[in-house]
């Protein structure tokens, strides 16, 4: 009987589409093919071997389970079993109906061969195409099973597999691996019988294995090999120092795990891995988040870099990586690598003083610290709590300096690309700041320069005025105009470097008061004279200067003009009298008038006036004392006289 026939048998009920199979056509139908999406999904059915369908090919076991691959070439079964043992290890065998499940998952509604077929498969394992039917066999398409017919010197014929005939057996010993290491690889194989050892050969060498007891298999571990290495083991059975015909398999060591895997570097959505290769025939298999990636065995002798993308700012991977020789890999080695955070956003400088630069930006995450660099020093920052901004103050600076500020978010260890910003410190405040002079309209003010990059503002009045940096190391005088006499202002400058002021410094000063208007000499004696003019207004005082001396003279109450008489004068004597108005000690520029003190003496004058109109005695009296005025006399007529003269 054919091992397909067998094996149609035992699974017909599970696997077998009703009717399968039916060797149509005679001996065509030799080959099997799992049906996926169909009303039979999941389920066998015996199909002609030169039928082209995709295939399934069988890739050895991991974490002990099966493991299938889906080859979407369609080929006929010979081509589709020449194909899998080339790439992988044979077309698929299927062992129960969680295997069965698992190729009809791969084949996603298509036919695919699988590996068991009709004739050329014995129950045993064995491939041989021998065939001995006997004339017109095999004759029936429900006559699945095989007979021989020794009386027709042991032709066969099929026939239904319900009759009952006599059976012969054949014991096989079913020589296989069960385990590999990467220094050692166990084989089993079934016991003859108690009489029956075992030559077990490989590499030219041989090793006598005896009968075992017991009924079990019998299980052999070759050991000191070589990993990631293809052997092959022949077994023969031998009875009375006779040797069988042997059987022989190939089986492969694990190769060697990557030495030095390691993450070499990262950005914010790549890892990049390193390791050593292990030599030219290994491959690796990368593994991570439940994706699996084949990876090349290098050429050349330096490490394999491998470049991960797609990935997520700031996170923690883990990655395995599997040595692959044979689609047989190795135990497999891991690491944890992150992937850089993302950079803070929205850094800027916040504010700023002499000696200190407060920058702030956002937040990264709760798991997202920080390393602030500048001039060469770096600055841990803490996650910070809350989901407010983060702001941070750099302090015992350089007035009026520029600096340049890195800001790297920091996830595990591994640093962000940065961001950086430029900031300076307010200036230091102009020194010796104070009012050079003044008059009426104008104050001058003066103060020391700061250096040549820094500028300055002079705020006053509600209007700020900008100053460049002087030239030069002297001091900067500047002149503010069009100002109201006897006023006080308040002036505050500001240095300025890169836009930035400094906390200011500010004087009161005030300008000159207006001179007093209509200085007179108001009256004398021989030993006095007396002064009239008018206020300025409540707030200016005056000071008469005269022959070297100063009199303060308060500011007077009232609206009236200001009277003053200065005694202890020489008779007959010429003055001359300067009076300065007084605001906050700023005197104006004065005003001067001559006058006389009065003779000791009668004077008669005789004084012929020329008019063009007609005067009268009033007026000429008026003219005369304007007269006297002019030359600081304080006429005093006992008697005039006027006589009238016709031209």
């Amino acid at each position: 009987m054919t091992a397909a026939s067998m094996a149609w048998e035992r699974q017909h009920l599970e696997t077998g589409i009703p009717g399968s199979p039916n060797n149509l056509n005679g001996q065509k139908q030799c080959c099997v093919a799992l049906l996926s999406g169909s009303l039979y999904s999941d389920r066998w059915d015996d199909r002609d071997c030169g039928d082209k369908y995709f295939f399934v090919c069988y890739n050895g076991t991991i974490n002990g389970e099966a493991s299938f691959v889906k080859v979407d070439i369609a080929v006929n079964w010979t081509d589709a079993q020449s194909f899998c043992r080339k790439n992988y290890v044979d077309l698929a065998s299927v062992r129960n109906q969680t295997e069965s499940q698992k190729i009809a998952v791969l084949a996603k509604g298509v036919f695919v061969w699988i590996g068991l077929y009709r004739q050329k498969v014995w129950s045993d394992g064995t491939d041989y195409l021998f065939q001995y039917w006997a004339t017109g066999q095999p004759d029936s398409g429900n006559e699945q099973c095989v007979a021989a017919d020794f009386s027709d010197s042991g032709r066969w014929s099929d026939e239904l597999c319900s009759k009952n005939f006599p059976s012969i057996c054949f014991t096989t010993i079913n020589f296989r691996s069960t385990a590999h290491n990467e220094s050692s690889i166990t084989l089993q194989w079934n016991k003859v019988n108690n009489n029956v050892n075992f030559i077990f050969q490989f590499n030219s060498t041989e090793a006598n294995i005896s009968a075992p007891a017991g009924n079990g298999p019998v299980n052999h571990t070759v050991s000191s090999l070589t990993a990631g290495t293809k052997y092959i083991f022949t077994l023969y059975s031998v009875l009375e120092s006779i040797k069988s015909s042997g059987v022989s398999i190939t089986a492969f060591t694990i190769p060697p795990k990557a030495e030095t895997f390691r993450s070499l570097g990262q950005n914010e959505t790549s890892i990049t891995l390193q390791w050593n290769k292990v030599n030219n025939n290994v491959s690796f298999v990368l593994q991570f988040n439940g994706t699996e990636t084949k990876i090349s065995a290098p050429a050349g002798n330096g490490p394999v870099n491998h470049t991960v993308s797609s990935l997520t700012a700031g996170t923690q991977y883990t990655f395995t990586l599997y040595s692959v020789f044979e689609n047989v890999r190795s135990s497999g080695v891991s690491i944890t690598a992150v992937t850089a955070p993302s950079n803070a956003q929205n850094l800027i400088s916040s504010g700023q003083n002499e000696t200190s630069i407060t920058l702030q930006w956002n937040k990264v995450n709760n798991n997202v610290s920080f390393v602030l660099q500048f001039n060469g020093t770096e600055t841990n920052i803490s996650a910070p709590a809350g989901n407010g901004p983060v702001n941070h103050t750099v302090s015992s600076l350089t007035a009026g300096t520029q600096y340049t500020f890195t800001l790297y978010s920091v996830f595990e260890n591994v640093r962000s690309s940065g961001v950086s910003i430029t900031a300076v410190t307010a200036p230091s405040n102009a020194q010796n700041l104070i009012s050079s002079g003044q008059n009426e309209t104008s104050i001058t003010l003066q103060w020391k320069q700061v250096n040549n990059n820094v500028s300055f503002v002079l705020h006053f009045n509600g209007t700020e005025t900008s100053i460049s940096a002087p030239a030069g190391n002297g001091p900067v005088t500047h002149t503010v105009s069009s100002l109201t006499a006897g006023t006080q202002y308040t002036f505050t400058l500001y240095s300025v470097f890169e836009n930035i002021r400094s906390s200011g410094v500010s004087i009161t000063a005030v300008t000159a008061p207006s001179n007093a208007q209509n200085l007179i000499s108001s009256g004398q004696n021989e030993t006095s004279i007396t002064l009239q003019w008018n206020k300025v207004n409540n707030n200016v005082s005056f000071v008469l200067q005269f022959n070297g001396t100063e009199t303060s003279i308060s500011a007077p109450a009232g609206n009236g003009p200001v009277i003053h008489t200065v005694s202890s004068l020489t008779a007959g004597t010429q003055y001359t009298f300067t009076l300065y108005s007084v605001f906050e000690n700023i005197r104006s520029s004065g005003v001067s008038i001559t006058a006389v003190t009065g003779p000791n003496y009668v004077v008669g004058m005789k004084i012929k006036l020329r008019s063009f109109v007609q005067l009268s005695d009033l007026d000429i009296q008026d003219k005369m004392k304007e007269f006297f005025r002019q030359y600081g006399l304080l006429p005093q007529f006992s008697f005039l006289k006027v006589k009238p003269v016709q031209p």
